[in-house]
């Protein structure tokens, strides 16, 4: 506890110092790495297995922004001080983390669409149905054209509906955890950021 509110303390006093050191080391990175790990294995793990909730199109979509994110701190825990690798790492966390939110709004907004409270005058599928339906496909598109449901098919093979879980915690939906872990994603990412480019200015 004595360590963390000293860090504290350092980051208050100095923060985009005490960044520019943080982002040279690994701790930062393996915690951004073991996030999106932790969200993958949440996923499959917890969701897909053991709630026995079948991922849909968007959810595999968003399976692979969180690889990316992994991948991404794979690659900058190779040699944190190495500005290519850093380079390569950060544009594609950055890409993970901008796509991942996309995809997490577009399922939130699919997802409120279908489990619209309607009465007896209105048509639900008018409603609701079209609207989750629409966006939904078991074709999934990588980017690339990476096979991934072929190559990985319990991860990356759609087999559920976009908007059908009624899975909630705290009145929020996966979606809704998914936007909030990607906005966290990207307070640290630009953080990381904002510590590399003071980094180079403080090279004499």
């Amino acid at each position: 506890m004595n360590k963390l509110s000293m860090l504290f303390r350092k980051f208050t006093q100095a923060p985009v110092p005490t960044l520019a050191r943080w982002q040279q080391g690994r701790v930062l990175w393996s915690i951004m790495l073991g996030a999106a790990v932790f969200l993958l294995a949440s996923a499959m793990g917890y969701f897909q297995v053991f709630l026995e909730m079948d991922p849909c199109e968007l959810c595999v979509y968003i399976r692979f922004s969180q690889c990316c994110i992994v991948l991404a701190g794979a690659i900058i825990l190779i040699n944190p001080k190495n500005h290519v690798l850093k380079a390569l790492g950060v544009a594609l966390a950055l890409y993970g983390v901008i796509q991942g939110m996309a995809w997490s709004i577009q399922l939130m907004n699919i997802h409120d669409a279908a489990h619209l409270v309607v009465d007896e005058s209105m048509d639900f599928f008018a409603e609701a149905g079209s609207a989750a339906g629409s966006a939904c496909s078991t074709e999934p598109h990588f980017p690339l054209g990476l096979p991934l449901d072929k190559w990985l098919p319990f991860e990356f093979a759609p087999t559920g509906g976009c908007g059908e879980d009624d899975w909630s915690l705290f009145g929020m939906n996966m979606a809704h955890y998914c936007i909030i872990a990607y906005s966290v994603f990207a307070i640290g990412l630009g953080g990381a950021i904002v510590g590399w480019l003071a980094s180079f200015k403080a090279k004499p």
